[in-house]
């Protein structure tokens, strides 16, 4: 009985819509749907880009496009971006006389010469670079000299081979329990299971870390629309797993404090966040997140969280054991499912040695790929790079055991105290101001009295090599045991370029102060995106 009303009611509702669509043609009411999907689909996109990028920077994007339509706008632009990328490149070595082909006859051991004689080439870097070279003293001696032995002894190894190589593979593992440890790996709050690899860099073990994040989500919600959240302040590596792995970004703003706000991240979550990120510290102030904050959000809503401690993994266990005011940051906070530091910064490594972890195996197993179809065999790999140089894991070893907790612990003092003199002499310049309160040894300063930016290009014609910052415009010295000696020299020079800009402000000859403010006025960012594209292209 019930079965036939349906029915009837199905007759009565075909029979009405018959009825109302006879008066349409067919190919009208087959190209309705058609045209109602693809009109849907564009207002998706637009409304996706209005959230994604923001009302202003949509609307000069879309300005722009219709600009660049119009005959010889697009030529003209693309003119003035080469002539900028020119005047970048001014300084810079060209070309010329560069070896494109295999010489005919190899250099034999005469190359070494050859590639002194290049080396000498190099700018003066001792002393003079925020960050750059971590290890102190001379490159031919002490610390250098150890981990250049250890490197050359393991120069020919390869992890990947683990049943040939396997001192450099127990290298590697006690590198991470080491790094792991400081982290804190022993304490109970950690759960026990901390686990992690060796990378070639910050870069990687951010990616991977993502990566890993990303996969684990999936695996254990569903997401296939993945977001991740970070401070604007955190580092571009993030803006790089996104566009590699297809995640959408969502950047929030930092506090008053330059740190990530937590209002401004609790309001970004939604049923596709998989990871939010912290930075101990953040590359452009110095300055650490509530990582603890930041750990109970993640923690409350399910979804993994990474501390990025690229800089201040080998420096905050240690500050803190000084005395130093350091809030938690490590795995003893509940929430941080993985963690990457740099040994090759403030670890005294080999360029080309980094530390990703993760608070347990499940999450690590979706960092690696196993491929089980190829002809070559089965094949299982843990990071990006297949083949990995055993010489830097040997070099990061020997680094790590032959400075041991009391080496680390003298070195953090020694560069602690430079970064407070150095905070202490820029205070003591008037027409500058310290940016935020810096937690470590990253120490940026801007001006409301002169151009910042000119004053980095006057401290770069002494030698000098700081690093440009934006929102708000300042430069920055990372401090590492090479401006131990020379912290004196440093607050000098940086007095005297600060007076010379206030009594002769104005662009030097070739100097990037133009090009910098240039590039911060310019609200068309997909703009600056190319040029420095155009820049990178026309560099490597």
């Amino acid at each position: 009985m019930e079965f036939s009303v349906v029915t009837s009611q199905i007759n009565i509702f075909r029979a009405s819509a018959n009825s109302l669509l006879s008066q349409y043609e067919p190919f009208a009411l087959v190209l309705a749907p058609i045209l109602s999907i693809v009109i849907a689909r564009f207002v998706k996109s637009l409304i996706d880009g209005l959230l994604d990028k923001g009302l202003k920077a949509s609307v000069v994007g879309f300005f722009m496009y219709m600009i660049k339509l119009l005959p010889g706008v697009q030529s003209y632009i693309n003119a003035k971006k080469q002539k900028v990328v020119d005047e970048m490149q001014s300084n810079k070595s060209k070309r010329d006389g560069w070896m494109t082909e295999l010489p005919e006859m190899g250099l034999g051991s005469g190359v070494i010469e050859t590639l002194k004689e290049k080396k000498n080439n190099d700018v003066a870097w001792q002393g003079k670079c925020s960050g750059t070279v971590y290890i102190g003293g001379s490159e031919f001696d002490g610390h250098f000299s150890l981990i250049n032995e250890a490197c050359s002894m393991f120069a020919h190894t390869n992890p990947l081979h683990m049943d040939v190589f396997r001192s450099v593979v127990r290298f590697e593992a006690e590198v991470v329990a080491m790094t792991a440890a400081l982290l804190g790996s022993k304490e109970k709050t950690s759960g026990g299971q901390i686990c992690g690899n060796m990378t070639s860099g910050g870069t990687e073990s951010i990616l991977l870390a993502v990566k890993s994040s990303r996969d684990y989500m999936k695996a254990r919600r569903g997401i296939t629309r993945p977001e991740m959240i970070i401070a604007e302040s955190a580092h571009s590596a993030y803006d790089k797993a996104s566009h590699y792995f297809n995640i959408k970004l969502r950047r929030v703003a930092v506090n008053s404090e330059f740190q990530a706000d937590i209002k401004a991240v609790r309001r970004c979550i939604n049923k596709n966040t998989i990871l939010i990120v912290g930075s101990a510290p953040g590359y452009p102030h110095g300055i650490i997140d509530p990582i603890e904050e930041l750990g109970k959000l993640a923690l409350s809503f399910g979804v993994c969280f990474h501390v990025d401690l690229c800089l201040g993994g080998f420096v905050l266990p240690f500050a803190r054991k000084l005395g130093y005011p350091i809030p938690l940051f490590d795995f003893t906070v509940q929430g941080v499912t993985s963690i990457s530091t740099d040994v090759h910064k403030y670890g005294l490594a080999p360029k080309g040695t980094s530390v990703v972890l993760y608070r347990n195996h499940e999450i690590r197993k979706h960092q690696f790929v196993a491929v089980t179809e190829w002809s070559g065999g089965l094949y299982v790999s843990p990071t990006i790079a297949g083949s990995r140089p055993g010489g830097l894991i040997a070099g990061a070893w020997a680094a790590m055991t032959s400075l041991g907790l009391e080496g680390y612990l003298e070195n953090t003092r020694q560069i602690m105290e430079a970064s407070k003199q150095i905070q202490k002499g820029i205070n003591a310049i008037p027409e500058l101001f310290i940016i935020g309160r810096p937690d470590m040894t990253i120490i940026a300063f801007g001006s409301n009295f002169v151009d910042i930016f000119e004053v980095n290009d006057i401290m770069s014609s002494k030698g000098w090599h700081l690093n440009a910052l934006q929102r708000p415009n300042g430069i920055h010295i990372c401090v590492t045991l090479q401006h131990v000696p020379v912290v004196n020299e440093f607050l000098n020079d940086l007095d005297a370029s600060v007076k010379f800009v206030k009594q002769n402000p104005g662009p030097i000859k070739g100097g990037l102060a133009p090009i910098y403010g240039a590039a911060g006025r310019i609200a068309d960012r997909g703009m600056v995106r190319e040029l420095l594209v155009d820049l990178m292209d026309d560099t490597c």
